[in-house]
Parts: C-alpha cells; structure tokens; sequence
C-alpha cells in the first residue's frame, strides 16, 4: 500500500475511533489500557486470519506483520492463551427466548400473540419451559429478572407474565449492553470490509443507507424517529418470522453453520453538526 493510502486508511480509522474513544473516556478507560488491547487484538488476528496455508504461524512472522517486538508477541500470545471469550452470551439468549415467545406454537395463541405465562406449571406451557427450549441451561428466574428490568416483560396481577416486545435493547453500561455495542460494530465493520475486497457484485452483502444531504430541521427529528422505529419494526417482525421458519442446524449432527441476520440503525452525526457550527 502506498503511502497515500495509508494516510487515507488512517484517517478513515481515526474517524471510525471517534465515537468508540468516546465511550471510553466518558469510562476512565486510558490511552494505555486500550493501547494493550489493541496490542492483543493485532497479535490474535495475525495469528488467525493471515496465516500461509499448511505452515505454522510463528512468532517471528506475527512480529513483521504486526510491527511488535518479537519479545512483545511472546508475552501478548503467552498472556492470551487458556483465556476463554469474555463476551457474555446473555443477549444472544435473551433475543432467543423473545423470538420463541413469539413465533413458537407452543407459547403464542391465536393471530400468532404470545401466550401470558406462568412462572412454573406442569400442566400449562410456562416460563421455565420456554427458557429451558430456547436457552438451554440459562437459570430460567435470572432470565425473567433480566426482562423485567428491561422492560421487555410485565407481571399482571393475576401472577402471569405477558411480552410487550420481541426486541431486547440492553440499556446502561452493564455487560451485556457493551457486548450489543461490540457485536452491533463488528457485524457492520466486517460487511463494510467484505463488500470492499468482494470483486463480484452479486457476492457484496446487503448494505445501504438513506439521508438527505441538506440534513433535516429540528423540529423535524423527532417525526423522524417516530416513522424509522415503526417501519424498521416491521421490517424486522417479518424477517425474524422468516428465520424463525428455518430448520435449525445441528453441529452435532455435522450441519456447517453460518452466523448471519440484519441490523437496522437510526443516526445522527453528531461531529459533523458540531464542526457545521464551529465553520459559522
């Protein structure tokens, strides 16, 4: 890559930075901490994603590719082995359980609307059941804690509980809500990056987005949002309905799996209002 390149890389990475370096000085997290990680991450991705076929990745090789030290890949590749992924899995079985609600037969009524559960009853399709079937060894009370908190489950009066929504939106700086920030960033950066390396067309993922180029008023914003989030919904409902039909895979049973689905976001660019205001 030549050298023009490059800068424009980084520029680009730098503007990519923004928002996320953002986040992590509202935190405490300091330039050291994330300078580490960062070390970490180019050593784990060179190591697995540029390796030369039928050849061992070695620490010499890791060290050209990544600029390090031979001494610092050593101690980076040393310090992250027997480490398990630190990502939580709740979100993943929260959103499964929300779908099971609301598309399984066995937990939706009539017009296909979630059946209120009981907590636990032998006799009657339940809460412990529907966890049980769409989270596997999730603790089915930590499961409704969860949803209650979020807002994602109501207590009636007669003791049932009743899905207001099939969406779960992590909210705070709680783990699982930086697991949702981390995901939703890494499905969009890894589309964006094979749609560029991807020279035939029909191979590209979907990815489009929609603006007008004179921005809208501010008092327009909020009908905005209020049209995004009702037709985005729908959007979504639909296409969850379709996956929901699908066979599931069984790796078990040899099945090849592929992590795959949609994700819809509403923005506002903020940085380019404020250097609009600091232009005037």
């Amino acid at each position: 890559m030549d050298s023009t390149a490059k800068q424009s890389l980084l520029a680009a990475y730098s503007r990519l930075l923004r928002p996320l370096i953002k986040i992590l000085i509202r935190n405490g997290v300091s330039f050291s901490e994330l300078s580490e990680v960062a070390k970490e991450t180019y050593v784990h991705v060179a190591s697995t994603d540029f390796k030369v076929p039928h050849r061992k990745m070695s620490q010499a090789r890791i060290a050209i590719l990544t600029g390090l030290t031979r001494k610092e890949v050593n101690r980076l590749t040393t310090k992250r082995e027997g480490e398990e992924d630190q990502f939580h899995k709740n979100v993943n079985r929260v959103v499964r359980v929300l779908t099971g609600w609301h598309t399984d037969s066995g937990f939706t009524g009539p017009y296909g609307i979630p059946l209120e559960l009981p907590f636990e009853d032998k006799k009657l399709p339940d809460f412990v059941g529907l966890v049980q079937k769409f989270s596997g060894d999730m603790s089915p009370r930590a499961m409704l804690d969860e949803l209650l908190r979020v807002g994602a489950v109501f207590e009636t009066d007669g003791g049932y509980y009743k899905a207001l929504t099939r969406f779960y939106l992590p909210e705070g700086i709680a783990p699982d809500s930086l697991d949702h920030l981390a995901q939703s960033v890494q499905n969009y950066v890894t589309t964006i990056d094979k749609n560029i390396i991807e020279e035939d067309p029909n191979k590209r993922l979907f990815e489009r987005q929609v603006y007008t180029e004179d921005g809208i008023k501010p008092e327009d914003l909020p009908r905005f949002t209020a049209y995004v989030k009702e037709r985005a919904k729908l959007l979504l409902e639909e296409i969850d309905n379709w996956l929901s039909q699908l066979e599931r895979p069984d790796s078990k049973n040899g099945d090849d799996i592929i992590s795959t689905g949609l994700g819809i976001y509403q923005y506002i660019d903020e940085a380019e209002n404020i250097d609009d205001a600091e232009g005037d």
